[in-house]
């Protein structure tokens, strides 16, 4: 469960007065009309299901300007980022070149700019702090699979958890509420092997045997590498 879905629950029960997680049904409709004729689409399940679907959604959604995969030289570190910002925010004139295209860039971000004229900015701010010249991170795929059998490489952690929440879904019928967890060793860090787990209808947790694995891709052959 994510730490966000207990929250999007409770704001859900707090719409109606005396709503409780265990006994309050949560209905969705979509009304249309087509060929002059008045349909409703709906969806009714627990709170806590709604709340696991708007979960999962806010997690794998990408901002559609920002669906194509960045280039190699710009896959930098989160730590190397701010490393950059920190030290280009303590010189001058640097420091206040940066502030000023920081807050050009979110006004465009948040506008939705030019993607064109986004890039740019993006450009010019990591010239301004020498991330440009900054080797860039090792690739990394990441890998969907169960057992011994593979369904996929995706460039993204999410793309990949997403995929294997999909294939567990259709094991079930639609109207099973299914809440997903991911399961890691935390001491293997961003390389760690992910292990999806799921609970059905508010019952116990069972082990899917899917799992998202990373694999560094390298971009040369090193013969002094081991096989």
């Amino acid at each position: 469960m994510t730490e966000l879905q207990p929250v999007l629950a409770e704001a859900l029960l707090a719409l109606v007065p005396g709503a409780q997680a265990d006994t309050t049904r949560v209905t969705v409709e979509h009304r249309y009309t087509q060929l002059d004729v008045q349909s409703v689409d709906s969806w009714s399940g627990a709170a806590d299901g709604l709340a696991c679907r708007l979960a999962e959604h806010l997690r794998t959604a990408v901002p559609e300007k920002n669906t194509e995969a960045p280039p190699a030289e710009a896959a930098f570190t989160p730590a190397t980022v701010l490393v950059a910002i920190a030290r280009a925010l303590r010189e001058q004139p640097t420091g206040a070149q940066l502030l000023e295209g920081l807050d050009e860039l979110g006004e465009l971000s948040v506008c939705d700019g030019e993607p064109a004229e986004i890039d740019s900015w993006v450009a010019a701010l990591c010239h301004l702090v020498h991330l440009d010249d900054v080797p860039a991170a090792p690739a990394v795929v990441y890998r969907v699979e169960h057992d011994t059998f593979v369904f996929g490489l995706y460039t993204t952690p999410g793309a990949a958890r997403q995929h294997c929440e999909a294939l567990v879904s259709r094991e079930y019928p639609d109207d099973v509420v299914l809440t997903f967890d991911w399961l890691t060793d935390e001491e293997d860090g961003d390389l760690a092997v992910a292990a999806l787990v799921v609970q059905i209808a508010n019952g116990n947790e069972i082990v899917t045997g899917y799992t998202v694995t990373p694999l560094e891709a390298a971009a040369e052959f090193d013969p002094d590498a081991d096989e």
